[in-house]
């Protein structure tokens, strides 16, 4: 005979941190998987979408990659799409900011002399061949929706190369990737050490979020002394206790109970929440560790205010700026460039690819002070060099 008194359990829920992918070969299929589930990648997206500190910064690496645009070759048409060479470029730098790699579909021409189309392909929609006996990768997939592949299936393209493009290799995707000691065919981006923050970033906004609409954050603690009631009854008790103090509109509303005897009396005990200095002191250390994982070393760059020991905001933006265009853009930018510059040159262009870097400051706007270094700061408005080209 059941217990009715036994009405209720509690169950504690397991917390999901997010592990580095598995990358591995998969039986009786074609690609490596990219991840436990073979989406990583999306997991890389919904942090991108979720995180608005993350967010801004990789969207302060896309712009500061991108600069003012390619020169002299920039607004050419690159396919039959109408896309601009500088269309694909955004794409593919934001691609690489967020995964540390693109994928571009390269298309000959009859003659398979030049490249005629290129098209930018979403990285997490591209997954690479298993390698062969020289661990080289001969093929990749693309799929635009891996987690259904029974109604997405993938379509398999041969690796990029200049000397076997002939009939059906004629349409190829070129897959770009920093190299990632221990994955050899899949990158991993440069902010990985900091996933479960920014992930925390993401749930910490909801559970504010959903403490200020809902009222799901226990702060009492309501103990029925006259009984237990019907599963109904207590699910009418319960509607009415949330529709009466749940939401931001309802806070310092109050109770007003009945009873026939202090024994059977309502006991209402509260649950001191953790205070605001925990949450400040959690969400400081979120913004240090996504920040330091970026290398970014001013909130300013993103437009958050810091204290500092700087005369003033210009002055902290054009040194932090230069360390960030030194230690972060550059490196990104050099890679874009020479690589994109390569497969450029296959389609006929032939010309010197330069980015125009952006210019956050203009000279008055820095001081004169005794120690100032921001003369000597890059991206001013009489800066002229562009450091980030090839021949």
């Amino acid at each position: 005979m059941k217990d009715e008194n036994n009405l209720y359990s509690i169950k504690g829920g397991e917390f999901q941190a997010i592990e580095l992918p598995a990358i591995r070969e998969v039986r009786g299929k074609d690609y490596m998987a990219f991840g436990a589930d073979n989406l990583f990648p999306q997991t890389l997206i919904d942090l991108y979408d979720n995180s608005a500190m993350h967010h801004t910064c990789i969207q302060a690496i896309t712009e500061g990659v991108l600069g003012e645009g390619l020169e002299i070759i920039g607004d050419e048409y690159i396919n039959t799409k109408g896309e601009t060479i500088d269309e694909i470029f955004e794409k593919i730098t934001l691609d690489y900011a967020l995964y540390q790699g693109y994928a571009l579909n390269i298309i000959w021409n009859k003659e398979r002399t030049s490249i005629a189309e290129i098209y930018h392909l979403p990285f997490a929609n591209v997954r690479s061949g298993k390698r062969d006996e020289d661990d080289k990768v001969n093929e990749y997939m693309y799929s635009s929706n891996w987690a259904n592949l029974r109604k997405y299936p993938y379509e398999t393209y041969k690796c990029f190369d200049a000397t076997d493009n002939k009939g059906d290799n004629a349409s190829q995707i070129y897959y770009c990737f920093n190299y990632t000691p221990g994955n050899e065919v899949y990158p991993l981006p440069g902010y990985v050490g900091a996933l479960n923050d920014i992930n925390l970033d993401h749930r910490i906004s909801v559970y504010h979020n959903s403490n200020i609409s809902s009222g799901l954050q226990p702060s009492m603690l309501l103990k029925m002394n006259n009984g237990v009631p019907t599963p109904e009854a207590q699910r009418e008790i319960y509607k009415e206790i949330e529709s009466t103090f749940a939401g931001e509109n309802n806070a310092g509303r109050f109770f007003l109970t009945f009873s026939d005897g202090p024994e059977r009396a309502m006991e209402v005990q509260t649950i001191d929440p953790a205070g605001d200095d925990y949450y400040i002191q959690l969400e400081n250390r979120i913004s240090s560790r996504i920040l330091t994982a970026h290398r970014i070393t001013s909130p300013l760059l993103l437009g958050i205010k810091d204290a500092s020991g700087f005369s003033n905001n210009a002055d902290e933006i054009a040194v932090a700026y230069a360390h960030f265009e030194g230690t972060v853009i550059e490196p990104k930018r050099k890679k874009i460039v020479s690589t994109y510059g390569y497969i450029l040159k296959l389609a006929g262009y032939n010309v010197k690819l330069q980015v125009k870097p952006n210019r956050l400051l203009s000279m008055n706007q820095v001081t004169d002070e005794p120690g100032n270094i921001s003369q000597d700061a890059p991206n001013t408005i009489d800066n002229e060099n562009y450091p980030d080209e090839i021949n």
